[in-house]
C-alpha cells in the first residue's frame, strides 16, 4: 500500500526554523547601526555610548537605539558595605540622562558631563574663586580656618567627593589666616562671597586689645591664632556694618572709617 503524501503542515514546520535563523537581527532594526549582530542569538552586542557591556546605565536598549549617558561616582546610592559606597552611575544620580542624545540633564547646583560637580553659589558672586573640598584643604585662607592638610587619596572610600564637593574661597584686600600678620576673616564673606565686612578697629572704649587673636579660635574652626594674628572687629564694635556696601555707621560720639574715634562727648 502506497505511503500517504507528506503533509502540508510538516512542511510548514520545518521551513519555521529556517525563517527564524535568517532573520538575523531584524526584528531589532539590525541593531540601528549602533551594533553588531550575534547571528546565532539573534541579538545585538551594542557599540560604547549605545548600551555596550561596559556603559554604566539604568537602561540600555536591546536594539542599541538609544544612548547611554556618562557616568560618575555617585552622590547617593546603598552602600554595599560599611566602608564602600557611591559606585559609579549614569549622572551620578544628580541628573536624568537624554537617550536622544546622550547628555545628562543636571539637577540644580550641580554640573559636568556627569553631573559629577557641585556648583558654587552664584559662582561666588565675582568675589571669590570656586574651588573643590582636595585644593581648600590646602589652603590656610579657607574658611573654616586651619593649618595647611589634605584632603585626598582614598577616592573608593573616605575622600570620595574630594573632586566633586565646591565652595568659594572669597577674595580679600588683606592676608587671612591664623598667622602672624594675618585676620581671621576676609573681607568678603559668605557662602558666595556676596557680602563685604567693614573696616576693623579696635573698640575705642574698652582696654583689652579687640585686635588680638592670639590664642582665640577661628570661627567654626578648632585652630587657634598665634602670637600677632588679628581678630576682625566690625566697625570696631563702635558702629553698625551695611555688609551690602561694605561701609558703617556709627554711634553718636564716635567716628571714623571703622568708628574707632570718640569725640568729646562720647568722653564724658
Amino acid at each position: 500500500m502506497p505511503s500517504p503524501p507528506p503533509s502540508p503542515l510538516l512542511f510548514l514546520l520545518l521551513a519555521i526554523p529556517i525563517l527564524v535563523s535568517s532573520s538575523g537581527c531584524a526584528t531589532l532594526s539590525n541593531c540601528n547601526g549602533h551594533g553588531t549582530c550575534i547571528q546565532a542569538t539573534g541579538k545585538c552586542v551594542c557599540y560604547e555610548g549605545w548600551g555596550a557591556d561596559t556603559d554604566i546605565a539604568y537602561y540600555k536598549a536591546p536594539d542599541c537605539s538609544q544612548r547611554v549617558c556618562p557616568s560618575g561616582r555617585a552622590w547617593g546610592d546603598v552602600p554595599t558595605s560599611s566602608s564602600s559606597a557611591h559606585a559609579n552611575s549614569e549622572c551620578s544620580n544628580m541628573g536624568k540622562c537624554d537617550r536622544t542624545t546622550g547628555k545628562c540633564a543636571c539637577f540644580d547646583g550641580f554640573a559636568g558631563d556627569a553631573c559629577q560637580r557641585m556648583l558654587c553659589p552664584n559662582d561666588c558672586s565675582g568675589h571669590g574663586q570656586c574651588l573643590n573640598v582636595k585644593r581648600m584643604a590646602t589652603m590656610t585662607n579657607a574658611l573654616p580656618l586651619s593649618n595647611v592638610t589634605t584632603y585626598a587619596g582614598y577616592e573608593s572610600t573616605h575622600t570620595w567627593d574630594e573632586d566633586m564637593v565646591y565652595g568659594c574661597v572669597c577674595d580679600s584686600s588683606w592676608n587671612v589666616g591664623l598667622g602672624s600678620g594675618e585676620v581671621q576673616e576676609p573681607e568678603w564673606f559668605g557662602n558666595d562671597c556676596s557680602l563685604r565686612h567693614c573696616p576693623s578697629g579696635d573698640d575705642p572704649r574698652t582696654a583689652a586689645n579687640e585686635l588680638d587673636c592670639n590664642t582665640k579660635k577661628a570661627s567654626w574652626s578648632n585652630e587657634k591664632g598665634v602670637t600677632g594674628n588679628l581678630c576682625h572687629v566690625d566697625c570696631s564694635n563702635r558702629g553698625t556694618c551695611d555688609y551690602r556696601t561694605g561701609k558703617c555707621t556709627c554711634y553718636d560720639g564716635y567716628y571714623g572709617q571703622a568708628c574707632d574715634q570718640m569725640d568729646a562727648l562720647a568722653r564724658e
